[in-house]
């Protein structure tokens, strides 16, 4: 029997509660705290080697070791499994998921609540939404393609029967004919059975499971009800936005979420054999322990549940990476707290100074290449650029192209002059609020005197700045690339090279639109200005673009980390100047880049540009905020409303 609780002692906790608090976004405490419940992580891994762990973002980054983390993450929000909010929202589709259980038979999904949960709502309610989801969809697909199947053979059974009964006047011709009949039919029967193994999941509920999963002990029977109740809805809405055939063939079993928390009871030598299942596992792994109040005392430190989330509260600038890559200088043992703070300090700016020497290290590369070839040829130095610098794949990082498309989206990095011409990119669109550009790019202190490259194109963005367009050629830009003073660029102002005839143009589009809410307003007036630069610049590379063949132009739209400013601009590109299914400039599309769109676009129109982006850009994160104003600009009938902004 436990010993009763005396009043001294909950006296005790009150007093030593508020101190508690404050230990709680001590970094040290939160550190030590991941570092257990990562211990956690790790124990599951090694008891499930062939399953990917994957991390969802950001606070389950946390708690992943790098040599266990399989990249890129995912990204399923806490908000869509809210009570009375459930939703399958097209912007977390995460599609690689699903390639990366069919490729492993199942995965693990980490991530972390913090006081009064045992599982967060992203793992106890939104991953089991998608599950079933997506169970649904293939489902509804593969009956779909039977159905197209069966009446396409019926069709081609009648027209063969039509063709034997005409040509009775030969016997040869009719044996020939009826043989070939007979083996058409064997065929078709054989393909038809084989499109049932492959492209059509059983219709036995049994074989195929299209139901909705919960976990009793955290879900509610009312809530699990009302939630199964959406899920065709959902599966409904998601074949409407894309073609689930290819998936019919490679997912052969449903998915199905598995919950794990540090007090679940496994039974370590008879684990069960997930291979021999009618499922693959999407095992739902929360790594945080519950305690009273959110926190505990350990021998040592405070132990605060969900130590991972809400990163801007304590990190002091670290990040996951940082973190483990240091992790025993940062938790030495015996290490205080104050000390612990110093040495993140040191690790962060380490950190950045290794960056900054990276970036000299590469512009010193850049530039003694071309020293070294004289020039080069064009198509040498963009594979060069290509492999060695910028890598352009779909994940986390810097750029993913939006196929079929001409728009790439990325974030700072991809955008660094002149890596982006070199890159091959066209046309640089930058969102962010602020830019550094080369002093040969700047107005004149007579405003009247700018320089004939910067076009100003309107809009009011952050501080009152205006959208400007500055166009040059490669030879200009490498005459103002490398690592020249100011003094002696603005020195060499008359020395600077004329244009060339016949030479190709590079774009660079600043958009100055701040971050966060305080720029969704400067957003909407940015758009037109996009807009119209992206039209100048094909209507003015009409010919070149002729004689080049059929490459298509690129174009760069980043913003500081990839995720909602330049996702917004390029939601509203795709739109107005790009065909749906070829990705063709449409130069009498949506939208002609005056204040507002002249053609209004669907909602549904828009919501399926914004998945094509949401497919390829894992990192990209529009807020509500964005994508309203990209609504109001398409379908809006009045002029949008001036951006506020402070002088």
């Amino acid at each position: 029997m436990s010993k009763p609780v005396e009043a001294t002692q909950i006296s005790t906790h009150g007093r030593n509660r508020d101190d508690m608090r404050r230990d709680a976004k001590s970094l040290l405490n939160r550190l030590r705290s991941i570092q257990a419940d990562a211990s956690f992580v790790s124990e599951i891994s090694d008891l499930f080697p062939q399953f990917p762990v994957i991390a969802n973002e950001r606070c389950g980054t946390w708690y992943v070791h790098l040599s266990k983390i399989h990249k890129p993450g995912v990204y399923f929000k806490s908000t869509d499994g809210h009570t009375g909010i459930w939703d399958f929202n097209l912007r977390r589709y995460n599609p690689h998921l699903i390639s990366t259980i069919i490729k492993h038979g199942g995965c693990i999904i980490v991530d972390s609540t913090r006081k009064g949960k045992r599982v967060p709502d992203a793992l106890s309610k939104t991953i089991p939404i998608w599950c079933a989801t997506i169970n649904n969809a293939v489902r509804k697909c593969g009956l779909q393609n039977q159905a197209v199947k069966g009446n396409r053979d019926d069709t081609d059974a009648a027209a063969t029967g039509q063709s034997s009964k005409e040509q009775d006047g030969s016997s040869t011709l009719n044996t020939a004919v009826t043989e070939t009949t007979i083996t058409t039919n064997d065929e078709s029967e054989a393909e038809t059975a084989a499109a049932a193994a492959l492209l059509i999941p059983a219709l036995n509920g049994d074989s195929w499971d299209t139901r909705y999963h919960s976990l009793p002990s955290l879900i509610s029977r009312s809530e699990h009800v009302q939630i199964a109740d959406k899920i065709e809805g959902f599966a409904e809405k998601l074949m409407r936005f894309t073609d689930m055939t290819p998936l019919t063939t490679k997912l052969l079993k449903p998915i199905r979420p598995i919950w794990l928390t540090p007090q679940s009871f496994l039974l370590r030598h008879d684990l069960p054999d997930y291979s021999q299942c009618a499922f693959l596992p999407v095992i739902c792994l929360s790594a945080s322990r519950v305690v009273q109040d959110g926190m505990e005392e350990r021998d040592g430190y405070l132990y605060v549940q969900g130590s991972g989330d809400d990163e801007e509260m304590w990190s002091q600038g670290l990040t996951p990476e940082l973190f483990w890559e240091n992790e025993e200088y940062l938790l030495e043992e015996g290490i205080s707290a104050s000390e612990c703070e110093k040495r993140a300090g040191e690790v962060v700016r380490e950190a950045k100074r290794k960056l900054m020497e990276k970036s000299r290290h590469r512009q010193k590369q850049v530039q003694e290449k071309k020293k070294s070839s004289g020039g080069g040829g064009k198509e040498d130095h963009l594979e060069y650029s290509m492999e060695g610098r910028i890598h352009f794949t779909p994940s986390m990082e810097l750029c993913s192209e939006i196929k079929p498309s001409s728009i790439w989206i990325g974030n700072n990095a991809s955008g660094r002059i002149p890596d982006c011409w070199d890159a091959g990119f066209d046309m640089v669109i930058n969102c962010g609020a602020e830019i550094k550009r080369h002093p040969l790019c700047e107005f004149g202190s007579n405003k009247e005197e700018a320089r004939c490259h910067i076009t100003v194109m309107g809009g009011v963005g952050q501080g009152g700045a205006q959208a400007t367009l500055c166009v040059l050629q490669k030879h200009q830009w490498s005459a103002i690339d490398g690592e020249s003073t100011v003094v002696a660029e603005v020195e060499q102002l008359q020395a600077f090279p004329a244009r060339k005839d016949g030479e190709k143009d590079y774009y660079y589009l600043h958009l100055p639109i701040a971050e966060g809410k305080k720029g969704q307003h400067q957003l909407l007036e940015m758009v037109p200005m996009a807009i119209k630069a992206v039209h100048q610049m094909f209507a003015a590379n009409k010919e070149d673009n002729t004689s080049e063949g059929l490459r298509k132009p690129r174009i760069l739209v980043h913003c500081q980390q990839g995720m909602d400013r330049s996702v917004g601009i390029s939601l509203a590109l795709l739109v107005s100047c790009f065909d749906e299914t070829t990705g063709a400039f449409c130069g009498t599309g949506v939208g002609d880049g005056s204040t507002k769109a002249t053609t209004t676009a669907s909602k549904e129109m828009i919501q399926r540009r914004l998945f094509q982006i949401m497919s390829h850009r894992l990192a990209a994160r529009p807020s509500r905020a964005t994508l309203k104003m990209v609504n109001t600009f398409f379908m809006s009938p009045t002029d949008p409303p001036p951006a506020k902004y402070k002088s």
